[in-house]
């Protein structure tokens, strides 16, 4: 690979053209990021273009939210394989981009639920927080588990129908909270498009889930991991399945 040319910047130069300041890099410099290339005769400190790339290094991983330990480390065990750095911290710059995404996505959707309901419930806001925090330690534990397929049936739903979803929920915790039984039609009606929502996205019926593998598998999920509702929603939600189940088979048998 062509090496880079080895021009040599006064801290004063260096600063202005990085958009830094001589004390931040002063300040890189007493904790071992970034040592000046060498010293003028008078003692001051001078940087090189090899200096600009480890400075791009540095800012890159302090936006990935990276501590300075942490860089610190990555820097030692980079070495100087430019193509190879700069291949990985465009890997983690993409995963920071579909993070940032996953964010703003949350957000619009509950933007849509206040401008639809004027209100979103707490809970519903946690349950968005905490699926944003574990996403990824959500996706490599069902990866071990279950098809790739289902993975990403379930992390890559279009964000309609992730607002759609959060409006359900938002929907069945108002009316939870409103005292409306759990055979109520309203409920009823909410618990069918949730039904058919989770059907979409596992590719078979929700009854069938307590015969098959993947229901097997998400009786077991870790509930740090994958934090549920509060107890007491998640038994609405329960008896209002048992309710929509119980009128599915009548249905069926008065056919």
């Amino acid at each position: 690979m062509r090496k880079i040319n080895k021009r040599h910047y006064t801290a004063g130069a260096f600063a202005k053209l990085t958009s830094t300041t001589k004390r931040m890099l002063h300040f890189y410099d007493s904790k071992g990021l970034l040592k000046p290339s060498s010293y003028s005769e008078k003692g001051y400190r001078t940087y090189s273009d090899e200096d600009l790339f480890r400075l791009h290094q540095i800012l890159t991983l302090k936006y990935l939210d990276y501590s300075l330990d942490e860089i610190h480390e990555y820097l030692e065990q980079d070495g100087k394989d430019f193509n190879a750095s700069l291949e990985l911290q465009y890997e983690l710059l993409l995963q920071k981009q579909q993070h940032i995404q996953r964010v703003v996505d949350t957000v619009e959707q509950a933007r849509a639920i206040v401008k639809d309901n004027h209100t979103i419930d707490p809970e519903l806001i946690m349950q968005m927080i905490r699926s944003i925090q574990h996403e990824e330690e959500q996706k490599q534990w069902l990866s071990e588990r279950v098809p790739d397929s289902l993975v990403q049936s379930i992390f890559s739903v279009e964000v309609n129908l992730q607002t759609e979803l959060m409006i359900v929920f938002n929907d069945l915790l108002v009316m939870s909270k409103q005292g409306l039984s759990p055979d109520d039609p309203l409920v009823q009606e909410r618990a069918q498009a949730l039904k058919l929502f989770f059907e979409q996205i596992l590719g078979h019926p929700l009854e069938e889930l307590g015969t098959n593998e993947t229901g097997r598998v998400l009786k077991e999920v870790d509930p740090q991991l994958f934090p549920n509702f509060e107890p007491s929603f998640a038994k609405y939600l329960s008896e209002a399945f048992v309710h929509l189940f119980r009128r599915m088979w009548e249905e069926k048998m008065d056919e």
